[in-house]
């Protein structure tokens, strides 16, 4: 996997390492390619929202409906004159493993590593107009100058599904992040561990 490594505001008394496990498109059939329940609920709307048609839009998707995994949910707009993508709402549940809030701020602020990383999927999705899953395995080390003992490991499965606001293009996007128990892809294929490569 791709090692890298996620911003941590100074206030975080820990580090976060991370590995890509996995990476794809997904269309039509892949729903048993997603591990987590919620993350199959959502392709399953997404892909009937869609109907058939060459773009789902934004308002398939309504907050009060998406209530049970609203602490877990991020919305990204694509910014086409800054090329970019400005975060709208970065999931509660998301800041507590990562350590850092994106909402309101550009996925080029991200470190260059990282953000390729993630802007890769978001690419796919805009260009391809289907659904991308990326797995990530995350291990948070405690902040120490001289010992950085493990504090514990999370396995993301990030599902990313482009909508559209003006029906004239893929111009926002739906991401579900699940948290699954780190050995949940035990068996299924393997990961590389993660490298000495947190944010001081």
């Amino acid at each position: 996997g791709d090692p890298g490594r996620m911003p941590a505001p100074k206030q975080s008394d820990f580090e976060l390492n991370w590995t890509i496990a996995r990476e794809a498109s997904l269309g039509p059939g892949d729903e048993s390619a997603l591990l987590a329940e919620a993350n199959r609920r959502l392709f399953r709307r997404w892909m009937a929202a869609g109907r058939g048609e060459w773009m789902v839009p934004r308002d398939a998707f309504d907050v009060v409906e998406l209530g049970s995994v609203i602490g877990s949910l991020c919305v990204y707009d694509r910014d086409e004159a800054a090329d970019d993508y400005l975060c709208r709402v970065f999931g509660g549940a998301v800041v507590a493993d990562l350590g850092v809030d994106m909402t309101g701020q550009y996925m080029s602020s991200y470190p260059a590593e990282l953000g390729d990383a993630v802007r890769r999927g978001y690419d796919t999705a805009r260009t391809s107009r289907w659904p991308y899953i990326s797995v990530h395995l995350l291990i948070r080390s405690e902040r120490d100058d001289f010992y950085r003992r493990e504090d514990g490991r999370v396995l993301h499965e990030k599902l990313v599904l482009p909508v559209t606001r003006s029906g004239r293009g893929i111009d926002c996007f739906i991401t579900h992040v699940a948290r699954l128990p780190a050995d949940a892809l035990r068996g299924v294929f393997p990961i590389a561990e993660a490298g000495p490569n947190g944010v001081a």
